[in-house]
């Protein structure tokens, strides 16, 4: 069996390939309308979120999930989050339907080991830089997370639902990108 060719000039060529290999992976996907970017509308500037409404018995978690949409959107969006209504291009409004937890396991002394913590969110987004159509309503989206905790160790109700609005925020932000 003949051994494959080795000498100075084999070594000069290796790194022209791998240079044409890249331009050639570069150049490929270039037309086809990939991005690195976060897909959003650049088109909006700024965005309105008022305290979320609460249909909830829990106290606080409405003001909790505000304050996690409006921190997920000014650290993943190139949206900026204004104080009015006048100065946005777009409010993104939402409900807090309800809150609940329910038990999934309990111990042979009827203890329970694993509770979900569950939260259902209502959201819109309205468009509001050409005035907006008053007799139109923005589409609804509904949201639901579902977090397991467990009381032996030590989780609260509190923790888990804190997972819960911050998987929410996470949901409610990806909303917000533009469909491919």
């Amino acid at each position: 069996m003949a051994r494959p060719e080795s000498g100075p000039g084999t070594l000069a060529r290796r790194p022209v390939l791998i240079v044409a290999i890249a331009c050639l992976a570069a150049a490929s996907g270039a037309g086809c309308g990939y991005s690195l970017r976060a897909p959003f509308d650049e088109s909006i500037r700024t965005v309105y979120v008022p305290v979320f409404r609460s249909f909830s018995f829990r106290e606080d978690v409405n003001l909790m999930l505000t304050e996690a949409v409006i921190k997920e959107i000014e650290r993943r969006t190139p949206y900026k989050v204004v104080d009015s209504r006048e100065e946005a291009d777009t409010i993104l409004s939402g409900t807090v339907l309800f809150t609940t937890k329910y038990t999934t396991v309990v111990n042979p002394n009827n203890l329970p080991r694993q509770i979900f913590a569950d939260m259902t969110v209502e959201v819109s987004w309205e468009d509001v830089r050409d005035g907006g159509d008053p007799e139109k309503d923005p589409p609804v989206v509904r949201f639901s997370q579902s977090v397991p905790f467990f009381p032996e160790p030590g989780e609260t109700a509190f923790l888990a639902y804190q997972e819960a609005i911050r998987r929410a925020a996470v949901d409610i932000v990806n909303m917000m990108e533009e469909p491919w």
